[in-house]
C-alpha cells in the first residue's frame, strides 16, 4: 500500500511535456529493448548450457510472426492512447492525468502486460528456446502480481468508483471481442474525485 501510495503522489505533482515524453521512452527503451536482449542472450546461455532446444521449427517461426506483430501493436498503441488521451506515459513517475478506457482499453484493463508478454514468447520462439518461453512466463506473472498488488490500489485511491466500474465491466488481461459501453460513457463524462488525479500508471496499462 505504501508503493500504491508513492505512485498516486506522483500523479499529483505537475510534470512538463518533455518529463514525460523522457519517462515514455524510457519505458519504451526498458521494456521493448534491453529486456529482450538481456532474456535472449541469457535464455540462449542456459539452453546450450544444457543442450536443449525447442523443436517444431519452422512451426516455431510461423507462430512467432503473428505474436511479434500483436505484441509490437498492443505495446505501441496502449503507449500512444497514454501519451495522447491520458497525457502522460506508463511509467510510474510520469502517470497519466486521465483514466484510459479507449482504444486498447476498452478490451482489457492490461494491454500494455499482454502486448509485453506477447512479445516476448515471440522472441522464445524465434530463437527455439524453451529457457526464453519459461522466463517469458516468469515475467509476466510477477508483472501481473504487481499489477494487482500494486497498481490497481493505486488506481483505486485516485479513482474510486470510477476506476472499480471499470475494473468490473473490463477483464484483466485476456480482451474481451465485445466491450462494454461503460469504457466509452466513462471517457466521455466521468469525472475523478476531486481531490484525486485521474491517471494510470506502468503495467495497469
Amino acid at each position: 500500500m505504501k508503493l500504491a501510495s508513492f505512485i498516486a503522489s506522483q500523479a499529483r505533482r505537475k510534470r512538463s511535456r518533455r518529463w514525460k515524453a523522457a519517462a515514455l521512452l524510457l519505458g519504451l527503451a526498458v521494456y521493448g529493448l534491453l529486456i529482450p536482449l538481456a532474456l535472449v542472450y541469457t535464455s540462449l546461455y542456459i539452453d546450450s548450457t544444457l543442450d536443449i532446444k525447442l523443436p517444431l521449427q519452422p512451426l516455431n517461426t510461423a507462430l512467432a510472426i503473428p505474436l511479434l506483430a500483436a505484441g509490437l501493436l498492443f505495446m505501441l498503441w496502449s503507449a500512444w492512447a497514454q501519451w495522447s488521451i491520458g497525457k502522460g506515459s506508463p511509467v510510474p513517475i510520469a502517470p497519466t492525468q486521465k483514466l484510459v478506457v479507449t482504444g486498447p482499453y476498452r478490451y482489457c484493463r492490461n494491454p500494455m502486460l499482454l502486448g509485453t508478454a506477447l512479445y516476448y514468447l515471440s522472441l522464445a520462439l524465434f530463437t527455439s528456446s524453451p529457457t526464453g518461453a519459461m522466463l517469458t512466463a516468469l515475467i509476466a506473472a510477477l508483472l501481473a502480481l504487481y499489477v494487482k498488488l500494486v497498481e490497481e490500489k493505486e488506481l483505486e485511491l485516485r479513482f474510486g468508483e470510477e476506476y472499480l466500474r471499470y475494473k468490473k465491466t473490463t477483464p484483466f488481461l485476456i480482451p474481451s471481442m465485445k466491450p462494454g459501453k461503460h469504457s466509452v460513457k466513462t471517457q466521455q463524462s466521468s469525472k475523478p474525485p476531486a481531490n484525486q488525479a485521474a491517471s494510470r500508471s506502468s503495467y495497469a496499462t
